[in-house]
């Protein structure tokens, strides 16, 4: 079985690392993979797992570019012999549809996000994503909102959560000293709570949200984590500095950066939070998060709904409300909870139920539901 994925860069997110994840699955199940894109700094692993790839303007939005595209899909289609089209996001995905009607090989689909639905020519371009012979949802939520917004049957639609990697969010993997290490170059007190919020610094994360949910606990002993890297434009993280400053929590506020691997950063948290205030489409947090045995606080709506057992593996609140976000982190934080053992349940929830793995095998039986041509 010849699988080409299509979507737009490697260079980092969800989207891009679930494209090299189900490419090295792909290959574990003697299939043939290929990956077509932009490129970026994931060609490297994408390669070396035993992945082609094929170099092409796939992140532009210029139909004459992405009619180009679709003309080099076809070449890539017949002389490969592909069986399937994978397409993760819209401008490939049109590339893609356009490869496939010229060649009659299926595609399906990933709907990875909510995309936004502004206007007519908005939804049209967007209805790409469900123009494949089967669409997969990354949740539940993102289920429901392609039943909501486009003319797709449910029947069509296979989900297939995100996962995370055993091999690399596993609690035992870093030591104590390691964690100490760390603290120490973090400049963090000993014996006092680490709250953390991973996510790249734009405003939809919530940061403003989790500063100000901070500045209303200050009686009680923590330091805060912001994990994640700025967009060129630092009038955000700018804002963000103002703000601990105005709240006079700067000397308990640390700016950790974006980091390659997050792993030591979860570690070293008591508690962590997701607090986006749009939906998440799945949201990797929550589950990375339990995934090293650590509670998780997050916004209520989107994929949260799913991966967070309020109360139990974690707590919601409700989203964009900063007061309901500083109790839950009170309740967390007075004591009278054991975090370690909220963490334990976590850990065992997302095993169970959100590896990559896991995955990986749901998109590769929605492939096994698609005809193809060459009847393999």
């Amino acid at each position: 079985m010849k699988i080409l994925q299509i979507t737009a860069a490697l260079e980092q997110g969800g989207v891009e690392r679930g494209t090299v994840e189900m490419a090295a699955f792909i290959v574990s199940q003697g299939g043939q993979s290929f990956v077509a894109s932009q490129g970026g700094r994931m060609v490297k692993d994408l390669e070396e797992g035993g992945t082609r790839h094929f170099l092409l303007p796939l992140a532009s939005r210029n139909p004459m570019t992405i009619l180009y595209s679709a003309w080099q899909l076809r070449k890539i289609i017949s002389r490969e012999k592909i069986d399937l089209l994978h397409a993760r996001s819209r401008a490939p995905a049109w590339a893609a549809f356009f490869a496939g009607k010229l060649t009659g090989v299926k595609m399906v689909t990933t709907f990875h996000g909510t995309h936004r639905i502004q206007n007519r020519v908005k939804k049209w371009y967007n209805s790409v994503m469900v123009r494949g012979v089967r669409v997969i949802a990354i949740s539940e939520f993102i289920k429901n909102h392609i039943l909501q917004n486009y003319s797709c049957s449910a029947d069509l639609i296979d989900v297939a959560p995100r996962g995370f990697n055993p091999a690399l969010f596993d609690p035992d993997l870093i030591n104590i000293e390691q964690q100490q290490a760390l603290k120490q170059q973090l400049h963090l007190p000993s014996g006092v709570a680490v709250v953390s919020l991973p996510g790249r610094l734009t405003r939809w994360k919530g940061q403003l949200l989790f500063l100000e949910a901070l500045a209303q606990i200050q009686d009680l002993p923590w330091q805060a984590l912001l994990i994640g890297g700025s967009d060129k434009k630092n009038a955000y993280i700018k804002e963000l500095k103002r703000v601990v400053q105005q709240f006079e929590i700067a000397d308990r506020v640390t700016f950790a950066g974006a980091q390659e691997n997050i792993v030591p950063y979860y570690a070293i948290s008591d508690l962590v939070v997701s607090a986006s205030t749009e939906p998440e489409a799945f949201g990797r947090v929550a589950v990375e998060a339990q995934a090293m045995a650590k509670p998780i606080i997050a916004s209520a709506h989107g994929g949260s709904l799913e991966t967070v057992r309020d109360g139990d593996t974690g707590w919601l609140f409700n989203s964009g409300d900063a007061i309901d976000l500083a109790d839950k982190l009170r309740a967390a934080l007075s004591g009278n909870i054991d975090l370690s053992k909220v963490g334990a349940v976590g850990r065992q929830w997302v095993t169970e139920n959100y590896t990559i793995d896991k995955m990986c095998q749901k998109e590769w039986d929605a492939y096994q539901k698609v005809p193809r041509i060459n009847g393999h």
